[in-house]
């Protein structure tokens, strides 16, 4: 039987599965979105029965993207409302009460030892600042930190005794160069009595210049804080004192332990119970492993898992629980014995039966670019695919400082097993500037954002015409934010060598996307072209817009009318400058939806129209 497309409904109804933990009472937690709304979902690990336990205020994130939307100690949940306030909620009778006022954003809380006071980052008039209050919520908030730019993910040492932090100034991304920050509490949290015991004998920062750290986590005890850093040029796990003092790197070969912050609340090592160990997820080439890790001798080995992508770490109970995915099976959420090394799935993102066997095999694949230098990507064959060269489908990720790994985000957009079981191969592309490679890669679009990433595209997709697996008649090029500007500014660079573009919420303007971006990234591009005023003229030469007039080949865009990070009127502007000089721009407007699109309904349509494009545009000029 031959294989069959992937159904639209089963990326357009995919539920979206993160940020686990795992209580003390049998009880695995999660956040599970559905239709655009999340909720805070508790699971009985005995019976499997799951239920929400918040939903309504709705939990958001109001830090960055969102992320970082609750904390449960003991009988209580603390989360983070859509209306800028945490909430406490009683497992036991179901009573609801704020425990903040209203903040324009709050995120990631962390409950005490003690379950008495919550500790969160907020921002409000300019700045982003890390807070402690009491569960119950009958004081005002006392502020920690001291007027960062950003600071955010507080936990505590295991004893009380301590509070770290990840904090960064304005002119950087977290990646680029950030702190942490480790106070040290006159009276141990257990010992207060109230929040007006809790002051702060001293801070301790852990910085150097152009490194980065965070991922703070202390031990149980206490004694041992672990956090990430890549002052070696490579992001890597480092075992200190609670101090942070007499640092050791921990050696997990290639690769590097954790991600960008683009998002709070994003841990890649957690210890365990005993303080003498830890998991942490290692990334190399795109794929994922586990690692166990020996907190004294700094030492540690692999976990086996089948899984190739590892999202969303939590451990606790003897056990650890992660989002995992492979090429060919969605996500879902596991919890994994480390007595047994027994994986069990407790929920999945996919609605609906999925047949593995008709989706394509990825491979990690390397080509050369400019400067002599490498670039990296995935890519996915034609399902079916006979032995002359098929249209291909070039995706760029977002960010740009972000990777496309080796595994399945089922609802993403646009979804490369959804095209590569229609007859298209697939490239998703981690373009110099990628994270995952180590911070020279990295850096490789400091300046050079629009320049580099443009090279390695173009490329990638001549090395698969070169493979003899590509038309270079039909080539397109498509991607979402970051992903959407390089779509647009490829199609201003080389309008005669691509077929056609679809960006989604791409940027057109990045003057204006300055003056419209969300406070998180707005000073993001300075270091991507250079800072203003004197790199003026790089940020016209660097906008798609400015030379709108040399598109030449078919244009789909999408936008929502709530984008907050990448305005709509941008995708407007572009599609009006091009259809004005008679060319094809199709505009797709979303109301309601921000940047990324949440609703079934709206990935439905994308999908649709996405199709349609394709078979008019490049199709269609192949049955000519």
């Amino acid at each position: 039987m031959p294989p069959k497309p992937l159904p639209i409904e089963r990326v357009c109804l995919a539920r979206d599965l993160s940020e686990p933990a795992l209580g003390a009472d049998d009880a695995l937690w999660y956040v599970q979105e559905v239709d655009g709304r999340p909720s805070v979902m508790r699971q009985w690990l005995r019976s499997g029965l799951a239920q929400p336990v918040a939903s309504d205020p709705q939990p958001s994130g109001g830090l960055s993207y969102g992320g970082g939307l609750y904390s449960v100690h003991g009988g209580t949940v603390v989360y983070a409302g859509k209306d800028g306030r945490l909430y406490g909620v009683d497992l036991a009778t179901g009573r609801q009460w704020p425990v903040t006022p209203p903040f324009e954003g709050v995120a990631a809380p962390a409950v005490s030892p003690c379950g008495r006071f919550v500790a969160f980052a907020a921002e409000q008039d300019g700045r982003a600042n890390v807070f402690l209050t009491e569960a119950e919520g009958r004081t005002y908030p006392v502020k920690l930190s001291d007027d960062p730019w950003y600071a955010w993910n507080p936990v505590f040492s295991g004893d009380g005794a301590r509070i770290a932090w990840q904090e960064w100034d304005e002119r950087d991304m977290p990646w680029d160069q950030s702190r942490l920050r480790i106070a040290r509490l006159a009276r141990a949290i257990p010992d207060c009595g109230s929040l007006a015991d809790t002051r702060i004998a001293g801070v301790t920062t852990r910085a150097k210049p152009r490194v980065a750290y965070g991922g703070a986590q202390y031990s149980p005890d206490g004694a041992r804080l672990a956090y990430v850093s890549d002052e070696t040029g490579w992001r890597s796990l480092w075992i200190a004192g609670p101090d942070g003092e007499s640092a050791v790197r921990v050696d997990l070969g290639e690769g590097e332990i954790g991600r960008p912050d683009w998002l709070p609340a994003l841990y890649p090592a957690r210890f365990l119970e005993d303080g003498r160990s830890l998991i942490a997820v290692r990334r190399a080439q795109s794929r994922d492993t586990l690692w166990l890790v020996d907190a004294a001798g700094a030492r540690g080995r692999s976990v086996p898992t089948r899984f190739t992508r590892v999202d969303d770490l939590a451990a606790g109970g003897g056990r650890i629980a992660f989002v995992g995915s492979t090429p060919t099976e969605p996500a879902v959420l596991v919890t994994l014995d480390l007595a047994t090394g027994a994986e069990t799935e407790r929920a999945t993102t996919a609605v609906g039966i999925i047949d593995s066997a008709s989706l394509s095999r990825p491979e990690v694949i390397s080509w050369p670019t400019g400067a002599g230098e490498r670039a990296w990507g995935i890519f996915y064959p034609a399902v079916g695919a006979e032995a002359e060269p098929r249209p291909t489908l070039l995706f760029v990720h977002g960010g740009p400082t972000s990777e496309a790994a080796l595994g399945w985000a089922l609802g993403s957009l646009p979804d490369p097993q959804y095209f590569a079981t229609r007859g298209y191969h697939v490239l998703t592309v981690n373009h110099r500037g990628s994270t995952g490679y180590g911070r020279a890669y990295q850096e490789r679009l400091q300046g050079q954002w629009g320049v580099v990433d443009q090279e390695d595209y173009r490329s990638g997709a001549e090395e698969l015409v070169r493979r003899g697996l590509a038309d270079s008649r039909r080539l397109v090029i498509a991607g979402g934010s970051a992903g959407g500007y390089a779509t647009l500014l490829a199609l201003t660079r080389d309008p005669e060598f691509w077929a056609a573009g679809i960006s989604l919420y791409g940027i057109g303007d990045l003057y204006d996307l300055r003056i419209g971006s969300h406070r998180f990234e707005v000073e993001y591009e300075q270091g991507l072209i250079g800072p203003l005023p004197e790199a003026g003229a790089v940020w016209k030469e660097r906008s798609p817009l400015t030379y709108v007039d040399r598109v030449r080949a078919p244009l789909l865009l999408f936008h929502g009318t709530e984008d907050k990070a990448v305005p709509h009127r941008q995708s407007v502007q572009f599609a009006e400058a091009v259809r004005r000089r008679g060319g094809v721009a199709e505009l797709v407007s979303y109301e309601g939806e921000g940047h990324g699109f949440v609703r079934e309904e709206t990935k439905r349509d994308v999908l649709l129209r996405m199709e349609r494009f394709l078979d008019r545009h490049v199709l269609a000029e192949q049955r000519l």
